[in-house]
C-alpha cells in the first residue's frame, strides 16, 4: 500500500537516482541482514526493501532527508526502534545540522526530571521524560527525589511522555521500590548470541516495601525503557499500569552508515522478561486500567486515595483525603 501511495505522489527516477537512492537502499538491505535482531523478519524487510529500490516510480525527494524520512515510515511498520537519517556528507555538514544527542539533552535537563512533589493526601507523584545513563550525577538526583517522596503514604511515577533512555537507570530507580536480588529483564543480543541480565543493584537499599501503593501511568507516547520500566513492574505485579497501551519498542538499537552522508538505527537486541519470556514489541505494554491518556493522573489520584482512605486512621489526614477525593469525583470531565 505505501508503494502504491509513493506512485502517486509523482516522482521521476532522474531526481531519485541523483540521491542515490540505490545505493542507499542497497546498503540499507545488506546493514539490516548483517545486523537486524530479529532475522525472521528480515526477508519480509528485505523485500519490501528491493521492491522500493527497483520502483520506476519512485521520484520527486528534493532532499535527501526526505528519503531519510520516506526510509523512516516504511521501516517503522516492522519496528519503531528502526531510522534512517541524513546527516549530509563532511562537505555539507555545518555546525546547525547537528542535532543534539538524546543523552546530552537528558543531562542538562535535569536528567528528565520534570516534576516531584507530594499532592493532597499525602500521595507522592514523579514526572520525568526520559531514562538517563547512570551517572554520579544522576545517581545524586535520583536518590535526591526518592528521598522527597520517602514519607508519601503512596506513589505515581508519570511515564505519559517518556521517550526511553538507559535500561542501567531502569535498573536504579527499580531498586528503590524491589528487594535486592530481583531479575527484572534480560537482553538478547544477535552479535554476540548472548542472553544479559539485568537485576536490582545491590547498592540500593529498598526503600519503599512490597506493600507501598504504586501506580505507573503510561500512554501511547511512552517509549523503550519507559515501556521496560512499567513492563517488568507489571509482571512483577508491584504497581497498577494506568493509561493507554505503549508504544511498543522492545528491541535496543545503534546507529550503522550507510554511505553518501546516510545512517541507519538497527535494532541489535531484544528483550526477553523472566516471567513472560517474551517482551512488548509490537504491541505496547497493556495497562491494567485502561483509560485516556489525559486522565490517567486523575484515575490514578482517586485509586490512590480511595485505598488511603481505607488504611489511615489520622482523623485530619481522613477528613484532607475524602475533601479531595470529593473534588476529584465531582470535577467535569
Amino acid at each position: 500500500m505505501a508503494l502504491l501511495l509513493i506512485g502517486a505522489i509523482g516522482f521521476n527516477s532522474e531526481a531519485i537516482e541523483s540521491l542515490g537512492t540505490t545505493t542507499t537502499v542497497n546498503s540499507l538491505i545488506k546493514t539490516i541482514e548483517a545486523n537486524y535482531v530479529q532475522t525472521e523478519k528480515v526477508a519480509s524487510i528485505n523485500a519490501q526493501l528491493l521492491q522500493l529500490a527497483s520502483d520506476e516510480d519512485l521520484t520527486g525527494f528534493h532532499h535527501p532527508a526526505e528519503l531519510a524520512t520516506f526510509l523512516t515510515a516504511q521501516l517503522k511498520v516492522f519496528d519503531t526502534h528502526f531510522a534512517v537519517q541524513y546527516q549530509g556528507k563532511n562537505s555539507e555538514k555545518t555546525e546547525d545540522s547537528v542535532k543534539e544527542g538524546w543523552f546530552a539533552t537528558l543531562q542538562r535537563s535535569n536528567f528528565g526530571f520534570n516534576k516531584v512533589e507530594i499532592l493532597s493526601g499525602n500521595v507522592g507523584y514523579i514526572d520525568f521524560w526520559g531514562f538517563d545513563a547512570v551517572t554520579d550525577e544522576s545517581r545524586a538526583t535520583v536518590k535526591g527525589l526518592m528521598q522527597f517522596v520517602a514519607h508519601s503514604d503512596a506513589l505515581i511515577i508519570d511515564l505519559r511522555r517518556n521517550g526511553g533512555g538507559d535500561p542501567q537507570m531502569v535498573q536504579l530507580i527499580s531498586s528503590y521500590f524491589l528487594p535486592k536480588k530481583t531479575h527484572l529483564n534480560s537482553f538478547y543480543s544477535r552479535a554476540t548470541g548472548a542472553l544479559t541480565e539485568f537485576w536490582t543493584f545491590d547498592s540500593i537499599e529498598q526503600m519503599f516495601g512490597s506493600d507501598f501503593p504504586l501506580y505507573i501511568l503510561i500512554s501511547n507516547k511512552t517509549f523503550s525503557a519507559a515501556e521496560e520500566f512499567s513492563y517488568n513492574f507489571k509482571q512483577l505485579k508491584r504497581a497498577t499500569i494506568i493509561g493507554q497501551s505503549s508504544k511498543g519498542g522492545a528491541n535496543p538499537w545503534q546507529w550503522f552508515e550507510l554511505g553518501d552522508g546516510f545512517r541507519a538505527a538497527i535494532p541489535v537486541s531484544m528483550a526477553v522478561n523472566p516471567i513472560s519470556k517474551t517482551n512488548w514489541e509490537g504491541v505496547g505494554v497493556i495497562p491494567d486500567i485502561n483509560v485516556a491518556s489525559e486522565s490517567a493522573l486523575t484515575h490514578a489520584y482517586i485509586q490512590a486515595l480511595t485505598l488511603l482512605a481505607k488504611l489511615k486512621t489520622n482523623p485530619y489526614q481522613l477528613v484532607e483525603i475524602n475533601q479531595k477525593l470529593t473534588e476529584l469525583t465531582t470535577e467535569k470531565p
